[in-house]
This record gives C-alpha cells, sequence and structure tokens, in this order.
C-alpha cells in the first residue's frame, strides 16, 4: 500500500483503476430514463450505439454493465426493440428489419442454422462401391 503525497493511499497496481461510471442500479436506472426522455424531446430513434455515447461509454464497458445489472440493461433494451418493432409498420420498414436483425439477433433472423457437426462428434466415413466393375473393393 502506498500513500500519495496528500495522504490518501493509492491503489495504484492493487486492482485500482478507473472507479466506475455507474456506482449503484439506481445511478444507472436514472441515467437510462434521462436517455429515453432524450430521445422523446429530439425525437430520435433509440438504439444501443445511441445509448453508449450518451453515457459516454463504449460497448464492452455497457456489456460489463449489462452483467452486472441485467434487469436494468434489459428495460432500456425492450424500450428500444419495441420503437424499432413500431417502426416495422411504416412505409419504409426495410432499415427497422436491418436494425432488428443486427441489434437483436438472437431473436431476429431470416434463416435457420442447423447443426450437422453430430454435436461436435466426429462423422464416420462413408462406405461405397467403385463404379468400375471391381465390386469387391469399396473406399472409406
Amino acid at each position: 500500500m502506498k500513500l500519495k503525497k496528500d495522504g490518501k493511499v493509492s491503489k495504484q497496481g492493487e486492482g485500482g483503476g478507473k472507479p466506475p461510471k455507474f456506482s449503484n442500479e439506481k445511478d444507472l436506472q436514472e441515467s437510462l430514463t434521462k436517455y429515453a426522455g432524450h430521445c422523446d424531446t429530439k425525437k430520435e430513434m433509440p438504439n444501443k450505439a445511441g445509448l453508449c455515447l450518451f453515457l459516454c461509454m463504449d460497448r464492452s464497458t455497457y456489456n460489463d454493465y449489462k452483467k452486472k445489472y441485467p434487469h436494468t440493461i434489459k428495460g432500456i433494451e425492450n424500450l428500444i426493440e419495441n420503437t424499432w418493432i413500431q417502426r416495422l409498420s411504416g412505409n419504409s420498414p426495410t432499415g427497422a428489419i436491418f436494425y432488428l436483425k443486427n441489434a437483436f439477433k438472437e431473436f431476429y433472423k431470416d434463416r435457420q442454422e442447423t447443426d450437422i457437426t453430430s454435436g461436435g462428434e466426429k462423422i464416420a466415413g462413408i462406405n461405397y462401391i467403385i463404379p468400375n466393375g471391381d465390386n469387391n473393393k469399396t473406399n472409406t
């Protein structure tokens, strides 16, 4: 433990670093509410990138808060998703479709993905007859 010149304890090198922007869930919730109000006032579509910009944080920090306060972040993500869903009923829903498929890709997809790897196990080779008339030989 080191003492600074002003007599305070320095946490540098001991897991210190920059303190979190939001020390508790209530502070985060207040900022998320302000973002929703900002979007409403400015008539802007809320989105995850705009939220990070408003909160002055990068995407990895946002994801850290999402892990720490999942219910609070899920609330703002539900608002964002619902706002974009409302745009689907407009004249040009293409941008909303694109945003939903990328920002909420676990829920919105055009295709079904099929796992043909047999659960990660090696697939056995297939024996077949060589069509040259010699039916006694097989390949794997």
